[in-house]
Parts: C-alpha cells; sequence; structure tokens
C-alpha cells in the first residue's frame, strides 16, 4: 500500500532527483505484435517507490479523478502451489512472484497500488504500457522457473476508467485510495479466466484500436455478455489474449 507523508522528506527529494523516472515510451513502440522473450527490466534501482499515487498526492488537492487502468494479478492455484508448502517456501515463492510483478510493472510507467495475499493491484496511466506488461508478466513466468521451485502462473484482468484517487485513515497513519466501478469489475473479472489467462474488458480494447492496433488485434472476444457478481443488472463484453 502507499503510504503518504505529511512532510517533505529531504531523502525522498535527494533520491528523486538521482533517480530520474525511465521516459514514457509512445504507443507505437509498444504496437510490437510479440511478447518478448526476456521481462524488461528498471533502467535503474528503486531505493524509494514513490509511485504515482505519491505524486497526485504531491501535485494536486485531493481528491481527484483520474483517469487510470487498473490491473490485477494473483497467483493460479495458491492453495496447491503455496498454501500447502512450508511457510518459509511459501513466503520465498510469493516474493518471487511479486518482485517480477513489481519490476515489470515499474519498467512500464506503472506502480503497485496493493499487494495482498497471493495477489496484487496495479495501475498505469497508459492502457497500451499497461497492456505490454500484462503480457511481459505471463511470458516472464513461463520463462522464470528457478530450479527446485514450483513453477507460478497467474491470472489477470485489465480495466480502464474513472478512478477517484484519494487519501484514507487518520492522522496517525494514512494512505492513498483508488476507488472506481473499474476496480470492482477488474477484480471480479479475474475469476473468469482459467491459469495463464489474460482478461480485459471492452473499454481497454477500444482504447487499444486508438492507441495501439496491433495490440487490440492480439484480443479475442471471450465473452460477448459476461455477468459479474455484483453487477448483475448489466453484463461485460470480455476479450482475452490466447
Amino acid at each position: 500500500m502507499v503510504s503518504v507523508g505529511t512532510g517533505e522528506n529531504p531523502v525522498r527529494a535527494a533520491q528523486t532527483e538521482e533517480a530520474p523516472a525511465p521516459p514514457r515510451r509512445s504507443a507505437s513502440t509498444l504496437a510490437s505484435p510479440e511478447e518478448p522473450a526476456v521481462p524488461p527490466r528498471p533502467a535503474h534501482a528503486h531505493t524509494f517507490l514513490a509511485g504515482l499515487a505519491h505524486h497526485y498526492v504531491s501535485q494536486q488537492h485531493l481528491p481527484t479523478r483520474k483517469e487510470l487502468t487498473v490491473l490485477f494479478v494473483d497467483i493460479a492455484d495458491s492453495t496447491a502451489t503455496v498454501l500447502h508448502q512450508p511457510p518459509e517456501v511459501a513466503l520465498a515463492l510469493v516474493q518471487r512472484f511479486m518482485g517480477l510483478v513489481t519490476e515489470i510493472a515499474l519498467a512500464h510507467c506503472g506502480d503497485v497500488k496493493d499487494y495482498e495475499g497471493d495477489g496484487a493491484l496495479l495501475y498505469f496511466e497508459s492502457v497500451p504500457e499497461a497492456t505490454q506488461a500484462t503480457m511481459a508478466i505471463r511470458n516472464a513466468l513461463a520463462h522464470e522457473q528457478p530450479e527446485g521451485q514450483a513453477p507460478l502462473r497467474a491470472r489477470l484482468s485489465l480495466n480502464v476508467g474513472s478512478i477517484i484517487v484519494g487519501v484514507i485513515g487518520s492522522a496517525l497513519r494514512r494512505s492513498v485510495a483508488l476507488i472506481g466501478p473499474s476496480i470492482h469489475i477488474a477484480s471480479r473479472l479475474l475469476k473468469h479466466i482459467p491459469p495463464g489467462g489474460i482478461i480485459a474488458t471492452e473499454a481497454v480494447v477500444e482504447r487499444l484500436r486508438q492507441e495501439a492496433p496491433a495490440l487490440a488485434q492480439r484480443f479475442q472476444v471471450w465473452d460477448p455478455c459476461l455477468v459479474l457478481k455484483g453487477v448483475e443488472e448489466e453484463c461485460v463484453m470480455a476479450y482475452h489474449i490466447p
């Protein structure tokens, strides 16, 4: 969870100057139809993760409304893969998974909102970058299986929409909250895709058709009218990447 301080941190400021964020790539550079064989790595080591949410806090009055792309990712079949392991082994597996997910998110100009159990919520300002990160995570897990450790597979779900960025908590402890229907829908979508699958809403695919057509072509219709728990009054057109 991204914590929000109440005062200026000189160490934070110094690290921000020494480690500028990697330059944002254009949609044209993201439009390759091939998934990378090796996940992209951050251009530098992040000794302090300021995060997109912290930038919003420091630059604007909150709450504020932002259009963000959210990506839910969790370990598939976690009960068999993780929970039946000794605690030390389970922790090592989750740490390997979360470390890989975090590095790929940062490499695509995204950030981690929450780690929870065997999953994470990531968020991005760019739909193409979020999509590239999603494919890179799946591909990295398929290629990165250290000897003697159990293979890991993930479920991944994408959505884009208007989100309220605000601060919750008290004077003793505060954190940034992301609130919006698109987050709820992305979370519900996750359970409708098999292990190793990537599922996305029509809103994501439509945006890709405008900004990165080659990426949009990777998606196929998964369900033209998927009914999700909690939003039964309407169905969601869902797409997936085979």
